[in-house]
């Protein structure tokens, strides 16, 4: 699985970049329309998600590990696939999407071309809770019971904040002692699927 890729952005669509990684020019679905990263000519390090569908394979990019994340996590709601989750995180940024989710506002979804209102409401339902946004736009990290101390450990085992941090996630909203938190993200982290 590709988790990361760095190059030199080819061109550019609205939601789309084709970057030239060591001579191979890839196609992704990216979460970055309008912003700098789409002029050909950029260098670029994208944090990737490789999505194999019915419809064949998607790679989708994104500039921070917080916009993988919640793009993960929406995937895993019924009735999201990935191109609407990159318009979901291309429409509003992170932290707007964590707080909607908090204050269960379904507006914010229903604003994203393809969602109407039982589907931002099935989102809201799945998702709320699961995610919380560090001051200073670090790593995803959940908060609650045990939380702290499974960090601690994992960090101690040599891992960085960041893995930790999205390794936890996976257990956020679960009632979960410490031993087993900790358990549940060491599985996460072996199955290498986070770089």
């Amino acid at each position: 699985m590709i988790a990361e890729l760095r190059g030199k952005v080819l061109r550019g669509g609205e939601t789309s970049l084709v970057v030239l990684v060591q001579g191979t020019g890839l196609g992704l679905e990216v979460t970055v329309p309008g912003r700098s990263i789409v002029e050909p000519g950029t260098e670029v390090a994208l944090h990737t998600y490789t999505h194999i569908g019915s419809d064949g394979a998607m790679l989708c990019g994104f500039e921070t590990i917080d916009e993988l994340q919640v793009f993960q996590h929406l995937l895993a709601v019924n009735g999201v696939g990935p191109r609407m989750a990159v318009r979901v995180l291309s429409t509003h940024p992170v932290g707007r999407i964590v707080e909607a989710l908090d204050q269960e506002d379904p507006k914010l979804f229903r604003a994203v071309s393809g969602i109407g209102a039982k589907l931002a409401s099935r989102i809201i339902l799945e998702l709320r809770g699961k995610l919380v946004i560090e001051d200073g736009a670090g790593a995803t990290t959940p908060s609650g019971d045990g939380v702290t101390e499974a960090l601690d450990a994992l960090l101690s085992l040599g891992y960085s904040r960041t893995e930790a941090g999205l390794a936890l996630n996976q257990t956020a909203g679960d009632d979960l002692s410490v031993e087993q938190r900790i358990a549940a993200a060491l599985r996460d982290l072996s199955g290498g699927v986070h770089a």
